[in-house]
């Protein structure tokens, strides 16, 4: 999680519209990883070239931008802004992680349907004051500049420094693509009743309380730590998952894998294509794997992506 350091920067705007060309910016508004905001707001409607300089100007010496769906709306939002008014450009040269885009490879993980900011923070635990819409966000600064009743203007940018107090919070849910990269390390390991147990640490823990199960497999986690379970087989083998099916062929007679290099030496009718449920080999967990930890990892890491890949239809 080296990104929340301080060269890094949640941001998120709020605009008057989806077009940048139809369209005008509201608020921009950052946050660092200690949680300390930043916001631009626009007072009289006619002023995003200054509240956009001012913001490109702070991110100068930044490296990363972290937003949420920011890929597709914030960020091309605010270059073509800047290219309008001959603004010089500098979040291009900067990384920039879409948590929305981190994240969505993971989303059959995660128990809600809505693939939204909010629904993540709801999942966190995350509480909000503000409760507009982002319709209503509009519709509450249009009111602003014709009234000038400032408690209008508090409530949108609320909503902005919301998002990004939310923002950071999401940003902890990385821990899933970073346990299914293999970023943990081994603890312990050994087999009792029948299966395989291994106690691992986890590089960046997990913000909340989670169980992942598949087949014979499951992983409890909590926190920095996690028990890793699969069953044996009947003869007493471990499955090893691999987790590039699309080299191996499955020899269902045989429940063995090969790779498809050496299909030409198997006949056709006897073969298919592996499937990530059935690209594995199995082995007995004697002792010289339960005192190797590289060994343990390596099958870990895995058995683990192979389980928090999307069940397959």
């Amino acid at each position: 999680m080296e990104k929340k350091r301080n060269d890094s920067l949640f941001f998120d705007i709020e605009t008057t519209g989806l077009s940048p060309d139809i369209s005008a910016i509201t608020v921009i508004g950052c946050c660092d990883g200690d949680g300390e905001c930043i916001q631009w707001f626009n007072e009289d409607g006619l002023s995003q070239k200054e509240i956009l300089s001012e913001f490109l100007t702070y991110c100068k010496n930044r490296k990363t931008l972290i937003s949420f769906n920011g890929a597709s709306f914030d960020l091309p939002f605010l270059l073509a802004k800047a290219q309008e008014y001959g603004l010089t450009d500098t979040l291009s040269p900067m990384e920039h992680l879409d948590l929305y885009r981190e994240l969505r490879r993971c989303r059959h993980l995660f128990p809600f349907g809505r693939f939204r900011q909010k629904n993540f923070e709801k999942y966190l635990g995350f509480s909000r004051k503000d409760s507009l819409s982002g319709k209503q966000v509009i519709k509450t600064y249009q009111s602003w500049l014709e009234t000038g009743d400032n408690a209008l203007r508090e409530q949108v940018l609320l909503h902005n420094r919301e998002d990004l107090l939310g923002l950071r919070a999401v940003f902890q849910l990385l821990c899933y693509p970073a346990l299914e990269s293999g970023e943990f390390t081994v603890l312990h390991a050994s087999v009792r009743d029948a299966s395989l147990q291994a106690e691992i640490h986890l590089e960046h823990p997990f913000p909340v309380p989670a169980r992942l199960e598949k087949d014979c497999i499951s992983l409890e986690i909590q926190a920095d730590r996690a028990v890793f379970h699969e069953n044996l087989t009947e003869e007493g083998m471990l499955k090893h998952y691999y987790p590039n099916p699309k080299d191996y062929y499955y020899l269902p007679e045989e429940d063995i894998i090969i790779p498809k290099s050496m299909g030409t030496f198997v006949d056709k009718g006897s073969r298919i294509p592996a499937s990530s449920s059935s690209c594995y080999s199995k082995f007995r967990p004697e002792e010289a794997f339960l005192s190797d930890q590289q060994a343990q990892h390596t099958f870990l890491a895995h058995n683990i992506c192979y389980l928090m890949k999307k069940t397959e239809s």
